[in-house]
């Protein structure tokens, strides 16, 4: 009797040369593709609420420019005054954020008087901010207070309840309505 490992070897002795006439003859149709197609929108949710060290809904006050100091770097101050805090500040306190000045130099401006809803990381050792994942953690609020945006674009996926029936359109959110979202979506 022959032992499991022989069994496959004779098995493969007899399969491989056999398969080889086939892949010899259509060579073409073989090929691998070399770059898979991604969606630009995120499969998961991007963990913007897990990441952030500060949540909330202001309005921006004042943008100064400021000279390198010490660590070399060129940065821009932004005020924001607080409408509805949410993580790691407070309802109607000004807060003062750091950017790399890269940042703003590349686009990723903002505008005084400019509402907007922020997911900014924890500030770093130099004390600069940034919007969690670009501009994914940043979101304008329109006049009527509510912010308008495509779910795939946040990875809310159906059958979530603010979204199902609703993935191909825009969907209007209040800041505190989005936050919730993001966070039922995280949690899944």
């Amino acid at each position: 009797m022959l032992s499991s490992f022989w069994k496959f070897c004779v098995v493969a002795v007899i399969l491989v040369p056999a398969s080889l006439p086939v892949a010899a003859e259509q060579p073409t149709r073989l090929q691998i593709p070399t770059s898979i197609p991604r969606s630009p929108y995120p499969q998961r949710p991007h963990p913007l609420i897990k990441s952030s060290g500060y949540i909330f809904a202001g309005t921006v006050q004042s943008i100064e420019r400021a000279a390198p100091k010490r660590s070399g770097i060129a940065t821009v101050r932004i005020s924001f005054h607080v409408d509805q805090a949410m993580r790691g500040v407070r309802t109607g306190q000004t807060l003062a954020i750091r950017e790399w000045a890269g940042l703003w130099e590349s686009g990723e401006r903002y505008r005084r008087g400019e509402r907007v809803l922020l997911f900014l990381y924890p500030p770093s050792k130099l004390g600069l901010t940034s919007p969690v994942a670009g501009p994914l953690g940043r979101f304008r609020i329109g006049p009527d207070g509510h912010i308008v945006v495509d779910p795939k674009r946040i990875g809310l996926q159906a059958p979530h309840p603010d979204v199902a029936g609703r993935l191909g359109e825009q969907v209007s959110f209040s800041p505190l309505e989005l936050v919730h979202s993001l966070r039922l979506a995280e949690e899944e």
